[in-house]
């Protein structure tokens, strides 16, 4: 009973801002600073809450090495069947699409490599903080990962007055912190619908569905892998029924369509977890950081596709290597752009690169980009709640 009038407030939401994009779209002028606020809100508690959270499970004990590699065992499992999928269904629907539809650039004759944004340098960067306030004001999660991770190693080898004194002084943060959360989500609705009534009232619908190949081949990709393959897996992993563990997580999957950020969602997603699905604190302290910066189960079958279709525009033949490669390197892309602003734009820029293609193509990423960010964001999160579920299974609590 305690679940279903949150779920309708919710969904009343996401209804009321369909609706009204729909029906009104000039009056989104006015009332998207609601959804800019709310979205505001949301931001400014993720990586407090990410500091504090890891710090705390940590240092009442977690097995750091069994909890991180059974998350990233899970991770690279969901994220490698999105990319093979991805790679599998683009090469089926990009043959129906017409070479030159677009009128696009052409193959290039001598390739550039302009994918500067992709290296084992740049990697590191991303995953070692070397200035702790740049790694705030940049919002870098898996800056804030490793800072957490080392104060609370660090923390272990305190003497007991001093440790007790830091994990009581996080505790309270931690429960501020949440209270601020639960107030702002009383609010959710709101900011919901405020969030996607401005995105659907500007939205360049016409030239999304020129491509209706492209369309059908990520909308099938997308319900192969949240309705078939996560559910199976949370079925196998974990024996809890999906569609009840569905109707606890609503609201972070909610917030996570109307707000496209996975980051931003994290706040949500934690305390869903924690309070309706039984999820342990330790589990979603750990796993949803490192999910909402290296699992993009969504972002790695849509990239996988969409650059087939940009071969297949520019009448260029993939072979079965770079096929290979465009599956390792949209399971990688996350880890290897985080942090950099438009890192999205530079791993596809290296990927292009690598099939012959010229950067001009990266304007047909833009123009779909902004329409399937959406849904792709919500099945990102929704990876991420199925592999915490998962995990948490595992390590039997």
């Amino acid at each position: 009973m305690s679940i279903w009038p949150r779920l309708y407030s919710t969904a009343t939401g996401l209804v009321l801002g369909v609706l009204l994009a729909l029906l009104w779209p000039a009056g989104a002028v006015w009332v998207g600073w609601l959804g800019e606020i709310f979205l505001s809100l949301l931001k400014v508690l993720i990586l407090p809450l990410i500091l504090v959270s890891i710090y705390l499970a940590l240092a009442r004990g977690v097995d750091l090495a069994r909890l991180g590699g059974r998350t990233l065992g899970f991770y690279l499992l969901t994220s490698g069947f999105a990319a093979i999928s991805g790679t599998l269904l683009g090469l089926l629907f990009a043959r129906g699409v017409a070479p030159g539809l677009l009128e696009l650039e052409p193959i290039a004759g001598d390739r550039q490599v302009f994918g500067a944004g992709f290296s084992l340098e740049q990697l590191i960067a991303n995953l070692v903080p070397s200035n702790l306030f740049a790694s705030l004001s940049e919002g870098n999660i898996l800056h804030i990962v490793v800072l957490a991770i080392f104060a609370a190693l660090a923390a272990r080898g305190l003497e007991p007055t001093p440790r007790q004194q830091l994990l009581k002084g996080a505790e309270a943060v931690n429960a501020l912190l949440m209270r601020m959360l639960a107030t702002l989500l009383a609010v959710a609705p709101i900011g919901i619908a405020a969030l996607v009534y401005a995105s659907l009232a500007t939205m360049d619908w016409a030239g999304v569905l020129v491509l209706q190949p492209f369309v059908w081949a990520v909308a099938l990709a997308v319900a192969l892998h949240a309705l078939l393959f996560l559910p199976a897996l949370l079925w196998l992993g974990s024996r809890r029924h999906p569609w009840p563990f569905f109707i606890q997580v609503r609201a972070a999957l909610a917030t996570a369509l109307a707000t496209a950020s996975s980051a931003a969602t994290y706040p949500v997603s934690k305390q869903t977890l924690e309070q309706n699905a039984g999820v342990s604190p330790a589990t979603t302290s750990f796993s949803l950081p490192l999910g909402a910066t290296l699992n993009m189960d969504g972002s790695a079958l849509y990239q996988s596709i969409l650059l087939l279709f940009m071969a297949q525009l520019a009448g260029a033949e993939v072979s079965l290597w770079q096929a290979l490669m465009i599956v390792l390197l949209t399971m990688a892309s996350s880890a290897g752009t985080a942090g950099i602003p438009g890192g999205g734009i530079a791993m596809m820029a290296f990927m292009l690169d690598l099939l012959g293609l010229p950067p001009t193509y990266l304007a047909l990423y833009l123009v779909v980009d902004r329409f399937f960010d959406y849904p792709i964001t919500a099945l990102n999160v929704w990876g991420d709640l199925v592999v915490a579920a998962l995990v948490d299974q595992s390590e039997g609590t």
